[in-house]
Formats: C-alpha cells, sequence, structure tokens
C-alpha cells in the first residue's frame, strides 16, 4: 500500500512539473516551436502552444528540447528567441538558417526577397526590386565556437531591362561573433561592376574592384519587443575622368565612400519589422528605411 502511494505522489508530481514546464523544441527541419509540455513516451513529444493547441511530434523529427527559464516563457512576458538573426537591415551574418526555414523580407514596398535553407548550413535565395534588378544571395555559414560563426556567401545583381546594362556583383567572407541576441558582424568582399568601356562606347563589360569593400553590423535585443541595430557599407569607388574636348582618357581616381544605417527592429514570434535611416557618405540628410520580415 505503501508503494502504492509513493508512486502515485511521483506521477502526480510528474504530472505537476509537465504541467508548469514550458519547452522550445529545436527540430531537424523547420523552425523551431514553443510551448507547454504536456505528455512525452518512447516515441513522440506533445506541447500545448498558445492559440494553436496541442502538437505532437515524433522523436525522429527532434533534434532538441530545451526546457525554457521563467523570463522565456511565453504568454507571460516572457521573451522569445529572436527569429531574424541571419541578416540586418539587408546584409547577412554568418548566422545560418536551419532546414527548410525560408525568410522573406519587402523594404520600401519594392525590393522583395526570400532566402530558403537548404540545409543547416546552406541557404539560396534572391529577389527584385521592382522593375528595375534581379539579385541572387546564396550563402553559407557554420558555428565554429560557441559565440563564433563563419561563412561566406555570393551577391549578384543584373537589370531586368536590357538596355540598362546594369550589374554588380561580390563575393564575401563572413564572421559573426556572439548571440542570436546580441552580435556584431564582419564582412569582408570583393565586388565587381559591369561598366562602360570608354566614352561614347556601347560596350559594357565586367570590372572587379581593386580594392575589399567592408560591412560591419551588429543587432543587440533591449526589451522583449525591441532590438536596436546598425549595418555599415563602406565600399571603394572608382572614377574614370575623359577630357571633354578629345574624348581621351585622363585619369582613374579611387576613394572610399560608405552608407551607415542604424534604426530598431519590432520584433514578433516570426515577423518583424525594421525602422531607421540611412546616410551615404556626403549626403546632407538622412534617408529613412522601412522594412517587413516574415520568418516562415
Amino acid at each position: 500500500m505503501r508503494s502504492l502511494l509513493i508512486f502515485f505522489l511521483l506521477v502526480s508530481f510528474q504530472m505537476s512539473a509537465q504541467d508548469s514546464t514550458y519547452v522550445r523544441i529545436e527540430l531537424k527541419q523547420g523552425a523551431p516551436v514553443e510551448g507547454k509540455l504536456k505528455h512525452q513516451n518512447d516515441k513522440s513529444i506533445s506541447i500545448e502552444i498558445p492559440d494553436t493547441g496541442l502538437l505532437t511530434i515524433p522523436w525522429e523529427s527532434v533534434q532538441a528540447v530545451i526546457r525554457l527559464n521563467p523570463n522565456e516563457i511565453p504568454g507571460q512576458g516572457g521573451r522569445w528567441s529572436n527569429p531574424h538573426p541571419n541578416r540586418y537591415f539587408f546584409g547577412p551574418s554568418a548566422i545560418p538558417l536551419k532546414k527548410g526555414d525560408k525568410y522573406y523580407q519587402n523594404a520600401y514596398f519594392l525590393l522583395n526577397s526570400i532566402q530558403i535553407g537548404l540545409n543547416d548550413h546552406l541557404s539560396v535565395g534572391g529577389g527584385v526590386l521592382i522593375p528595375f534588378v534581379l539579385f541572387l544571395t546564396p550563402k553559407i555559414g557554420y558555428q565554429v565556437a560557441p559565440k563564433l560563426h563563419l561563412g561566406g556567401g555570393v551577391l549578384f545583381a543584373t537589370s531586368l531591362i536590357r538596355d540598362l546594362n546594369f550589374g554588380v556583383g561580390a563575393l564575401y567572407g563572413s564572421m559573426t561573433y556572439g548571440t542570436h541576441e546580441h552580435n556584431l558582424t564582419v564582412n569582408l568582399g570583393l565586388g565587381a561592376v559591369k561598366e562602360n568601356t570608354g566614352l561614347g562606347s556601347s560596350d559594357y563589360t565586367w570590372k572587379f574592384a581593386n580594392k575589399p569593400m567592408l560591412t560591419l553590423s551588429g543587432m543587440t535585443r533591449i526589451s522583449n519587443r525591441v532590438m536596436l541595430m546598425s549595418e555599415n557599407w563602406i565600399f571603394n569607388v572608382t572614377s574614370v575622368n575623359y577630357d571633354d574636348g578629345t574624348g581621351q582618357f585622363v585619369n582613374r581616381v579611387s576613394n572610399y565612400e560608405g552608407i551607415f544605417s542604424a534604426g530598431v527592429r519590432i520584433l514578433g514570434r516570426k515577423t518583424a519589422f525594421d525602422v531607421g535611416f540611412l546616410t551615404p557618405t556626403g549626403a546632407q540628410a538622412a534617408i529613412p528605411y522601412l522594412a517587413y520580415n516574415l520568418r516562415f
């Protein structure tokens, strides 16, 4: 009888613990899910998700189960993990998307892009700047230490209008130090542009820059809903000068210029709104920036 009483007390304790235990389930494919732990056995684990209901997941689909701290519990003023650690206003971090994750962004209602995780390290993406530009953004990333990610990628953009003769490309390496909530990223790459071969010529050719381009970016979360961000591009600009009378080449001048930005990201569980300001080198005023982000 005593043994039976102890058994029921243990079962009662376990059920009580489950009722008050919140977990984050990292999936082998797709975004993580969070909820109240309801049941688990050798085949599956079940959680109750706020506003959704009971979800049962087989163990073969689970990568990890993380017990949430009280300040992380959803629906109780707690904090969920940053759903968008992979990108700043536009530039990437070295933190990769998980397999099956998808990231959509719309900026200025004209710039639309999407990134899809092919596996836990490689993603492909691209987008359009309506109605002029098409761009591609494949990316790779690995976590090599608890707070260090290394990666790289390619940015290629070309004109949707044949006669515009626009083209930009960059091959870059990426290093991110920090966590999903607080991090700094350095991207270092070599760019190329499609430029005219000479005054009055209708021929265009790709030319690589002689000097590298650099981005310095960071994000830090200051509350459940608000993240501060900054993204800064530093690149070499070359000007080719010709004689106005003869059309002969005079000289080629290069110097570094930049585009600097700062603002906030308003976070949801999967969505985010970016609000900030861009300031190109030499500009007399800042340019407002607005974007919508969705991870699905």
